[in-house]
């Protein structure tokens, strides 16, 4: 429930835009003083639809007690708009799951995996606020295995495959 409280926590910087100058100014935190502001809309309700989906999520737990989310994407070339697509990704299962997350970018090709892995930083540059750092896989970061496992035979039945189903924390749905 909002209180009187905590709208005064935040109206001060409607009221008197310049609060926020003086307070850095007074802190010594690095930001210029403005020569414009505007107050923009605080409801952040998409208006219409979106559609946010990752690859594959996996909850990772460790024997420690720790435990992660794996967000895997696919990333089959250079495309500018993922970074923010991925931030969006990574902060919205955070606030969801309140686990931390971890994103893996997979890449077949060496334009791709040099590509994906630069850090995407979020904020002005005297105080970043959000620092996107993917881990990727792909011919540049993974070496040749000298000995690749072999793979048994795939047969049409899911249920004969063992080595995917002793790897599921929850049983297969079919």
């Amino acid at each position: 429930m909002v209180s009187s409280s905590h709208e005064a926590m935040h109206r001060i910087f409607q009221e008197d835009p310049g609060a926020f100058a003086r307070t850095f100014r007074a802190l010594d935190l690095p930001f210029p003083d403005p020569v414009a502001v505007s107050l923009m809309p605080a409801d952040l309700t998409e208006i219409q639809p979106l559609e946010r989906r990752v690859d594959t999520l996996l909850k990772i737990d460790a024997a420690s007690g720790e435990s992660h989310l794996l967000i895997v994407e696919a990333q089959g070339k250079k495309d500018p708009g993922r970074p923010s697509s991925w931030a969006y990704s990574v902060a919205h299962l955070y606030a969801k799951y309140r686990i931390p997350p971890v994103l893996l970018v997979t890449c077949q090709d060496k334009a791709t995996a040099a590509w994906a892995p630069e850090s995407i930083t979020i904020g002005p540059r005297q105080w970043r606020t959000l620092t996107l750092q993917p881990l990727v896989l792909g011919p540049t970061t993974s070496p040749p295995s000298p000995n690749p496992p072999s793979w048994p035979a795939m047969s049409p039945s899911p249920r004969s495959r063992p080595s995917l189903m002793a790897r599921t924390t929850t049983p297969l749905p079919y």
